[in-house]
């Protein structure tokens, strides 16, 4: 079930209201059997998928921790672990790379002569990755000792199985979901305004500029010599404006759907864009996953410990990890990579370039300073997000040919038809930013935890100013109509990983 369907805009009100009305000993169930009916709503056979990596996982970790903890038998417990962790990586590597693999495979007994066997195409199940690294998680930190084993099943299934991030995350970590799910929750104002403006937030972001900006970008990627190098460029540019509204707006929903039932995700973006460095924007861009690579492959290898030259391997080899996780496909094999070397050489020579500026008389802090990094990283991480976009390395680097070829094509021309739409998605943006800096001050239709609201109105309304007032009722029509006027559903672009 997609969050943009008129289905779930039933499904969560019904699933929030009866979650309220059962008493605390039941909930579990109910939150289980609607977690799973958002998933097999489709596909029902996926349910078989979960449930079964579900099973692996809690078995594995189970006992993981009474070999750990009870009988001290801590290689078994180690070689269970590697067992267990094995299994689940080789159900997401026959899902989403036996298809890729076997095609490169055929590509190289043919280079050789041979004859290519027949391929098998194997259907990506939505979510896969996001769930498979939660429940790898849950085994690892075990393992570490930095979690015991949830002994409830139905708890632990509904870990795995939570609707709200289950097929796009964010990445949840057992120690900080787990709690939240067993803890006796009431019915707060404060949960129904903030959940209810984030929700508002998150459609907001995918209708309204995602789903609008898909057409121009598409028109772009799709005929970028017809386009032209300035249309290119700024093709790239909305995309990375796309992407962004796209994702974070699913965390949004997620996020709002999440507090509805009075849990709390974890943060999953920071202002990514106004990032001084690439490493500091994968600080701020989808964090759940970055921070899962950064505990449980970049530390492991040596983090930034062993020198320079190492933590440049380092950051390669957990982008490049990163770039398959994304898709099995070379051009984002060839985006992690560019990520890593970047992200790797700037950690490794921060110090250096700091050092050189103050020799220059100039403060690496300042604002000139830090305005110019903020350009530069923009300007990489939109670069490299054409490799991301582009479908394949060739039409990544006929793009980047066009762009710095000096191709004047059909300029402007070209998203004649798009004019409309570029003008409302740009003043939509100016209201992102604007609801975006109210949120960092709690001044927007949030309330905040320390200070509940005393009354129904200022839970849902919050201490709302005229100008407050006149953008929700601007966000909500805008959201209505762009829902009213696509009836096709349009799927979240990281539904695909």
């Amino acid at each position: 079930m997609s969050f943009n369907s008129l289905a779930f805009l039933v499904f969560l009100p019904l699933t929030v209201a009866v979650h309220y009305v059962l008493p605390h000993r039941v909930r579990w169930v109910w939150l289980l059997a609607a977690s799973y009916l958002f998933y097999m709503f489709k596909k029902p056979e996926m349910g078989l998928l979960i449930l079964s990596v579900t099973v692996v996982t809690y078995s594995g970790g189970l006992l993981v921790d009474v070999l750990l903890n009870k009988h001290g038998r801590k290689k078994l417990a180690g070689a269970i672990a590697g067992i267990t962790v094995a299994v689940l990586f080789l159900c997401l590597g026959f899902f989403k790379y036996f298809s890729f693999l076997s095609e490169n495979v055929n590509a190289l007994i043919g280079l050789a002569g041979g004859r290519a066997f027949d391929t098998i195409d194997v259907v990506l199940p939505v979510g896969i990755s996001f769930f498979t690294f939660q429940a790898v998680s849950y085994v690892i930190d075990i393992k570490r000792g930095k979690i015991r084993a949830e002994r409830h099943f139905g708890y632990f299934a509904l870990f795995i199985s939570f609707f709200p991030q289950l097929v796009a995350g964010p990445i949840e970590r057992p120690d900080v979901l787990i709690p939240q799910l067993r803890a006796k929750r009431y019915l707060r104002f404060e949960y129904l305004s903030s959940g209810s403006s984030r929700l508002l937030i998150g459609f907001f972001k995918k209708l309204v500029v995602a789903d609008v900006l898909a057409g121009p970008v598409k028109t772009v990627f799709d005929d970028p010599v017809g386009c032209g190098s300035a249309v290119s460029a700024l093709g790239a540019v909305l995309f990375g404006i796309q992407i962004f509204c796209d994702f974070s707006g699913y965390t949004d929903i997620a996020t709002g759907a999440a507090e509805l039932l009075g849990i709390r995700l974890s943060k999953n973006f920071d202002k990514p864009y106004s990032a001084v460095s690439p490493s500091d924007f994968w600080r701020r861009w989808h964090i759940s996953l970055s921070s899962w690579f950064r505990d449980y492959v970049y530390i492991p290898l040596g983090g930034s410990r062993k020198g320079a030259l190492r933590t440049i391997l380092n950051m390669t080899a957990v982008f490049l990890l990163s770039g398959l996780w994304h898709g099995a496909a070379w051009h984002f094999v060839l985006w992690g990579l560019l990520h890593g070397i970047v992200c790797g050489v700037d950690s490794a020579t921060f110090e250096w370039r700091s050092r050189s500026l103050r020799k220059m008389k100039l403060d690496p802090e300042g604002h000139f300073i830090v305005t110019v990094r903020r350009i530069l990283t923009f300007l990489t991480v939109t670069f490299l997000w054409i490799f991301f976009r582009a479908g394949s390395v060739k039409s990544a680097a006929d793009m980047i040919a066009v762009i710095f070829g000096g191709i004047k094509g059909k300029g402007l021309a070209a998203l004649s038809q798009d004019t409309v739409t570029l003008l409302t998605v740009a003043l939509s943006i100016v209201i992102l930013i604007v609801i975006d800096s109210g949120h960092a001050n709690k001044s927007f239709f949030i309330s905040s935890e320390k200070n509940p609201p005393r009354s129904a109105h200022k839970a849902f309304c919050g201490e709302t100013s005229p100008a407050a007032a006149v953008l929700l009722l601007w966000t909500i029509a805008l959201c209505w109509l762009f829902l009213a006027a696509n009836t096709a559903e349009s799927s979240f672009i990281y539904f695909q990983f």
